[in-house]
């Protein structure tokens, strides 16, 4: 698929059949993660992956409602900021970062024929506590977001909304 119309086609797809996403598949996605630009090149960022169902659903949980879809996917991945890699002179770039690195691979899958959501997690810092509590994180990571990913069992029709030239200036306000 064309970079652009898979950028334009994909959806948010947060009911999955029972397929399995291949280790081949899985690590073209997580590659994809990696190849996005850090502040400074920090690659402040770690990912945890995880296929094992209860604790897919353990995760849905301490995301709470909206993560549903970790009930049904076939991998879930933890996107973490490692604060000990951030750029030292402005840390909190760790979230665009993590924010990259997720839509890069929300963008692999796509290209796969894999769907997904991406599920917030940080700034929620109820969510991020309970996060960090199930998989024991150390203090200096801190989860950002998590991503559903599984093979489509449903269909998103119509486009995305039109490009709203309201909301683009050029040169000034």
């Amino acid at each position: 698929m064309e970079l652009t119309e898979g950028v334009l086609k994909r959806r948010s797809i947060r009911r999955y059949t029972d397929q399995k996403i291949t280790d081949e598949d899985l690590h073209t996605i997580l590659r994809a993660g990696m190849s996005g630009p850090t502040c400074a090149n920090t690659r402040d960022w770690s990912f945890l992956v995880v296929r094992d169902k209860a604790v897919l659903n353990q995760m849905a949980d301490a995301n709470g409602n909206p993560a549903w879809p970790l009930r049904g996917c076939d991998v879930g991945i933890l996107i973490l900021g490692d604060l000990e890699r951030a750029f030292p002179h402005a840390k909190d770039y760790w979230v665009i970062d993590g924010a990259i690195a997720g839509q890069n691979m929300i963008l692999a899958a796509e290209g796969l024929g894999i769907g997904s959501v991406w599920l917030g997690t940080w700034p929620q810092m109820d969510r991020v506590e309970r996060q960090r509590q199930l998989f024991s994180l150390p203090e200096t990571v801190t989860p950002h977001s998590i991503i559903a990913f599984g093979y489509p069992a449903e269909e998103k029709a119509g486009e995305h909304p039109d490009y709203e030239e309201s909301q683009v200036h050029f040169e000034k306000w």
